[in-house]
């Protein structure tokens, strides 16, 4: 944790609404984990209704969590919570973390190690499931319907991977703000992860993963606050025209009207037009790689 003596180091963000079984036992994991790096977290409470930062203002508790940052938010959705806790941050790497996690000792020293010793600015950890160890996701890619695939084989060190899952996304603070953080016309939930990483790879950056380094995360088989599938389907959206050429962008918008919910999603997306036009400008002016850079090197047949 951080000494009034020394600076930050890293910034651990938590992004959190309705998380009172799991937030508590992510934190003391967090707190517990001895690193060499100095560290802060900064849980941001997007709306909870179910007090589940309670733990962190009350009063038998004050001590323990004295130095947690807490932000309250007001129903921003997980894409600008992040973006909000990372406003706060001080650190010079910032680390996203779902509020269901456990990590191991020294996993922010192997991690930053890793960025350093791989010239990276984006790092991951193997991710594996609580309740299933056998279960190892080594970073993601994307299938031909443009939705998430878990990675399965071991990698080595140093390993370049397409998406660093949410589950503990680490980055530094500088190139987060080169490229404009989370994308800040996403809705509710659905596609962040997803579209940082494309980002960071088109401005010139690269991610890469340390599989020795295992964060626990649990995989719930549902949200714990309404995640309706036209949220989904904007941000799907949104992070086409965004970033897509013309035959890609076609083609995501024939994928989205497969759902019922196309024309609620393509309303917001007409509604939200001038403002992701000039998003979609800033970045095709910004970038580095088009966006067959990364559908090219890492073979994705999309």
């Amino acid at each position: 944790m951080v000494d009034n003596l020394n600076p930050v180091d890293v910034s651990i963000i938590i992004p959190c609404k309705n998380e009172v079984n799991n937030l508590k036992w992510t934190v003391d994991s967090l707190m517990k984990s001895e690193n060499e790096l100095k560290f802060e977290i900064i849980v941001v409470d997007d709306g909870s209704q179910d007090n589940s930062t309670a733990f962190l203002e009350y009063k038998g508790y004050k001590e323990i969590y004295k130095d947690i940052i807490l932000i309250k938010a007001d129903n921003v959705g997980a894409a600008q919570a992040r973006n909000v806790g990372a406003e706060a941050a001080k650190g010079r790497y910032l680390f996203f973390c779902d509020a269901h996690i456990k990590v191991p000792n020294a996993w922010l020293d192997n991690l930053v190690n890793t960025m350093k010793n791989f010239n990276s600015d984006l790092v991951a950890p193997s991710i594996i499931d609580l309740y299933n160890p056998l279960s190892v996701g080594y970073g993601q890619t994307w299938s031909k319907q443009f939705q998430i695939k878990w990675l399965t084989r071991k990698p080595s060190e140093g390993s370049e991977i397409p998406i660093a899952g949410g589950a503990a996304l680490g980055i530094t603070k500088e190139a987060f703000e080169k490229i404009n953080g989370f994308d800040r016309l996403f809705k509710v939930w659905g596609k962040e992860d997803e579209e940082i990483c494309f980002k960071a790879w088109v401005y010139g950056y690269k991610i890469v993963i340390n599989p020795f380094v295992k964060v626990k995360h649990l995989f719930r088989t549902g949200h714990p606050y309404e995640v309706v599938k036209s949220n989904v389907i904007y941000n799907m959206l949104c992070f086409a025209y965004s970033h897509f050429n013309e035959l890609r962008l076609k083609k995501t918008i024939k994928i989205a009207r497969r759902f019922g919910c196309f024309d609620t999603a393509n309303a917001q997306i007409i509604d939200n037009k001038e403002l992701i036009s000039k998003q979609r400008e800033k970045y095709f002016n910004e970038r580095i790689n088009d966006d067959d850079f990364i559908f090219r090197k890492f073979k994705i047949p999309y």
